[in-house]
């Protein structure tokens, strides 16, 4: 069975619905600064829709602390 937005639900998993941009505007599209050349550019994946990421660790100069986690922990 499905609901108003479309999508069918799976049990016992959460499933992000299908998005669509509202009708008459344009897809936003994700522009970021390359260093390089100095300009921002669109942003294309390289293998489809699929993104990956790689965070690096702390680079810890002093006593560890919880905060050296913060950022790893956002990845």
């Amino acid at each position: 069975c499905s609901n108003s937005s479309g999508f069918i639900p799976v049990k016992g998993k959460r499933v992000q619905p299908p998005w669509s941009p509202p009708a008459g505007t344009e897809v936003p599209q994700l522009r970021l600064y390359n260093s390089l050349t100095r300009t921002k550019e669109p942003f294309v994946p390289q293998k489809d829709n699929k993104v990956t990421w790689y965070c690096c660790g702390p680079t810890v100069y002093d006593a560890s602390h919880m905060g050296h986690a913060r950022g790893p922990l956002r990845c």
